[in-house]
C-alpha cells in the first residue's frame, strides 16, 4: 500500500474504533449504574475477562500473527484453492480447542473462577460461577471471526473487523439500557454480550463470503500452508501465553485486594484503552499485512518505517496521553459516588496512561517481527517484559495497591519496548536513524507546548466566562464538561496538524 492508503485504512479502521470506544464510554457510566462497585461488579468482570484474556490468544494475538503473513502470501501468489482449504483445516482445529475449553468451563465453573480469583469471597465467587457459563462461549464467536478477519486483511479490508467491535457494543448498551429500564437480572446483560458475540461473527462471515472466500477442500498444498501457521502459532503461542500468563497472575493478585479494587482497576484500563485501541490497534493492523509484503521484496525499507512509526505514534499518542491525565479525575467524578473510589481510579488511569505510547509502538514493532517471520524475538522479549511486570506487580501490591499494579503495567510496556528494539538491532541489523527522532522531538517539543498553552488558555478562559454567565455548574460540574473539553482537545490535534509545517515536522504518514 501507498503511505496515503496506509493512512486512510488507518483512518478508516480508527473511525470505526472510535465509534466503538464512543459507545464504551456510556456502556461502562450504565453499567456501573447497573452494577454498582463491589462484590457482584468484581465477579462479572472477572467472568468477562477470561474470554477477553484467552482471545488473545485464539483471535488478535498469537493466532492472527501466525496466519495472516501465510494467508496474505498465498493469495499474493494466486493460490486461492490453498487459501480456502488452510481456512478449513485451522477453523476445523482451532476452534474444536475453543469448543472444548468451553465446556469445561461449562462443567467445572466454579474451579474456574477460585483459579482465577483465589482472593474472591463466597459471595464474589457465587455471583461469577452462572455468568462464567454464559459468558465464555463468547471465545468460539470472537476466535472465529478474528480467522475470517485475517483473510478480509489479506485483501486490505479493514471494514469489518474495525466495526465489529462497535456492533458488539451497540447490542451491549442496548442490553444495559432494557436492563436497568426493566431492572432484568445481571445474567440477561452476560446472554446480550454473548448475542453481540454471534453477530460479530455472522457480519465477518457475510464479507467473507461476499468476497469470494470459501472453506475449500484439505488439499496437500493446504495441510503443507497449515504447517507453516503452526510453526509460526507455536513460539507465537508461547510468547502470548506467557503475557496472558502474566495477565492471569495480575487478575490473582489484585482479587487480593478490597472489594471494588478489581473492578476500578478495569476501568481505569478500559479508558487507557481507548486512544491505544482507536489508533495504536488500527496502524498496527493496517501494517501487518503490508509489512509482510515489504519483508518479501523490500526488507531494508522496514528500518525506515520503524524511525517514521515512532515519530507518529509520538505524535499523536502524547498529547491523548497528556489529555487523560488531565481529565482523569474527571471521568470517575461523573461516574463513582464515593470520594475514594474516584480518587482511587483516577490514580490507576494515570499510571496506566503513562505507558500508552509504549504500549501503542508494542503492538506495531511485534507486527514488524511478525511479517519477518520471527516469532522468536518477540516471544524471548515478552517473557522477559512479563517477569518484570509479575515482580513489579508483587513490590508495587505490597506497597501502594491497586496503584503498584497499573504502575507495573506501564513499566514492562517500556521494558519490551526496549528489547524489541535491542533484537531488531542484533539479529535483523536494523537501522534506527535515532538522529532523525531526535530532530523530530526537537521541533514536536515546541509544538507541543504551543499546543499545550492554547489549550490550557481556552479551557480557563471559557471556564471563566461560563462563571460570569451563571453556566459554570453545567459546564464544570455536571455533563456539560465534556461538551467542550473534548471539540478543545480535537480542536488542539487540529491546530497541531495545520502547525507541523511551521514547526518544521516530518511525518511520513502526513506529509506529501
Amino acid at each position: 500500500m501507498h503511505k496515503r492508503s496506509i493512512l486512510k485504512k488507518t483512518f478508516e479502521f480508527g473511525a470505526s474504533t472510535l465509534f466503538s470506544r464512543l459507545l464504551a464510554l456510556p456502556r461502562e457510566v450504565l453499567q456501573i449504574k447497573f452494577l454498582g462497585v463491589g462484590a457482584l461488579s468484581d465477579a462479572f468482570i472477572a467472568a468477562f475477562r477470561l474470554p477477553n484474556l484467552l482471545r488473545r490468544v485464539f483471535a488478535e494475538g498469537a493466532l492472527s500473527a501466525a496466519f495472516i503473513p501465510v494467508f496474505v502470501r498465498l493469495t499474493k501468489n494466486k493460490e486461492h484453492k490453498t487459501a480456502q482449504g488452510l481456512m478449513t483445516i485451522s477453523f476445523i482445529f482451532f476452534e474444536s480447542i475453543v469448543l472444548t475449553l468451553c465446556i469445561a468451563v461449562f462443567l467445572f465453573p466454579g474451579f474456574i473462577v477460585k483459579l482465577v480469583t483465589p482472593g474472591f469471597s463466597a459471595q464474589q465467587i457465587s455471583y461469577a460461577i452462572p455468568l462464567i457459563r454464559i459468558l465464555f462461549p463468547l471465545l468460539f464467536f470472537i476466535s472465529s471471526s478474528a480467522l475470517l478477519a485475517g483473510a478480509l486483511q489479506s485483501i486490505n479490508h479493514f471494514f469489518a473487523p474495525a466495526f465489529g467491535p462497535a456492533l458488539h457494543n451497540i447490542i451491549y448498551v442496548s442490553t444495559l439500557i432494557l436492563c436497568l429500564a426493566y431492572k432484568l437480572d445481571v445474567t440477561m446483560l452476560a446472554l446480550g454480550i454473548l448475542l453481540g458475540g454471534v453477530a460479530n461473527f455472522l457480519m465477518h462471515l457475510f464479507f467473507y463470503l461476499k468476497y469470494r472466500f470459501y472453506f475449500g477442500p484439505i488439499t496437500k498444498e493446504a495441510k503443507a500452508a497449515f504447517a507453516s501457521v503452526m510453526y509460526k502459532f507455536l513460539p507465537c503461542l508461547f510468547g502470548v501465553g506467557v503475557v496472558e500468563l502474566n495477565l492471569f497472575l495480575d487478575n490473582q493478585i489484585s482479587s487480593f485486594l478490597h472489594e471494588g479494587a478489581y473492578s476500578l482497576l478495569y476501568y481505569g484500563n478500559r479508558f487507557m484503552n481507548m486512544p491505544l485501541g482507536i489508533f495504536g490497534v488500527a496502524l498496527s493492523t493496517v501494517l501487518l499485512p503490508h509489512f509482510s509484503r515489504i519483508a518479501l521484496f523490500a526488507p531494508k525499507r522496514l528500518s525506515f518505517y520503524l524511525v517514521e512509526v515512532a515519530k507518529f505514534v509520538t505524535w499523536v499518542i502524547v498529547p491523548s496521553t497528556l489529555f487523560l491525565f488531565f481529565i482523569a479525575h474527571k471521568i470517575f467524578f461523573h461516574m463513582l459516588s464515593k470520594p475514594e473510589n474516584i480518587a482511587e481510579a483516577s490514580g490507576i488511569l494515570i499510571f496506566y496512561s503513562a505507558g500508552l505510547v509504549f504500549f501503542c509502538f508494542n503492538k506495531i514493532l511485534i507486527n514488524m517481527f511478525y511479517a519477518m517471520r520471527d516469532t522468536w524475538s518477540p516471544t524471548i522479549a515478552s517473557i522477559i517484559a512479563t517477569v518484570a511486570n509479575l515482580f513489579f506487580n508483587i513490590i508495587g501490591m505490597y506497597f501502594f495497591g491497586s496503584f503498584g499494579i497499573a504502575a507495573s503495567t506501564s513499566i514492562s510496556g517500556v521494558i519490551l519496548t526496549g528489547m524489541c528494539l535491542f533484537y531488531l538491532r542484533k539479529k535483523h541489523k536494523f537501522r534506527f536513524y535515532s538522529g532523525s527522532y531526535l530532530l523530530f522531538w526537537s521541533r514536536y517539543a515546541g509544538q507541543l507546548t504551543a499546543g499545550i498553552s492554547l489549550f490550557l488558555a481556552s479551557y480557563y478562559a471559557f471556564l471563566q466566562l461560563c462563571s460570569l454567565a451563571g453556566w459554570h455548574s453545567f459546564f464544570y460540574i455536571r455533563w456539560g464538561y465534556w461538551l467542550f473539553t473534548i471539540p478543545l482537545f480535537l480542536s488542539t490535534m487540529v491546530f497541531m496538524f495545520y502547525t507541523k509545517n511551521f514547526f518544521r515536522i516530518k511525518l511520513y504518514f502526513l506529509n506529501k
